[in-house]
């Protein structure tokens, strides 16, 4: 670091710093005005944490590929979702159901998430309580690779049973069905 610089620093943080030459004004922003937030994608990145002790051992080697490291869920976010949503939800579903409401799963787009959001909505709203009483578990009805509400694409649920249920379009879907089938 330059000298002047270093100690144009120093000045600053005692409170002494004094300009050398005349301020100018700054060249107005042209453009959209606004916040504009980073992608999903971006938010959720982490900056990589290097312990000092593993640095100029042996053993240590750089990192060469990009690192991403989700943080960890935001609890009370959660469980303020889960409170807006108690009164409507049963509460087996109700952790699943807040916890899918606060992010989107890695693996699908925004628009497969609100379609699923949007169809678990009025599955529960319509179909929940009948769900519980029939042993529905919350993987079987929100995991993304074998639950129902991805399943729906939109369709509604006409009758529920212990075992299947069937949709307006006269589709039936069997409990624990894998996606992609029926």
């Amino acid at each position: 670091m330059r000298a002047e610089l270093l100690e144009t620093l120093r000045a600053i943080a005692r409170g002494e710093f004094t300009t050398r030459s005349p301020v100018t004004p700054a060249t107005p922003v042209t453009g959209a005005t606004g916040y504009r937030s980073k992608p999903a994608e971006l938010q959720a990145l982490q900056r990589l944490q290097l312990k000092a002790g593993n640095v100029g051992k042996s053993s240590f080697s750089p990192v060469t590929v990009p690192v991403t490291v989700l943080p960890e869920p935001d609890e009370a976010a959660i469980e303020e979702r889960a409170g807006l949503a108690a009164d409507r939800v049963p509460p087996v579903y109700l952790d699943a159901w807040a916890r899918l409401n606060h992010r989107k799963p890695a693996r699908v787009s925004e628009a497969e998430w609100r379609l699923a959001l949007d169809d678990g909505g009025r599955f529960l709203d319509s179909w929940g309580s009948e769900a519980a009483e029939a042993g529905w578990t919350p993987g079987e009805l929100f995991d993304v690779a074998a639950g129902l509400i991805w399943r729906l694409a939109g369709e509604r649920v006409e009758a529920i049973g212990a075992d299947h249920v069937r949709l307006g379009d006269g589709r039936t879907i069997a409990r624990g069905q894998p996606k992609g089938r029926g």
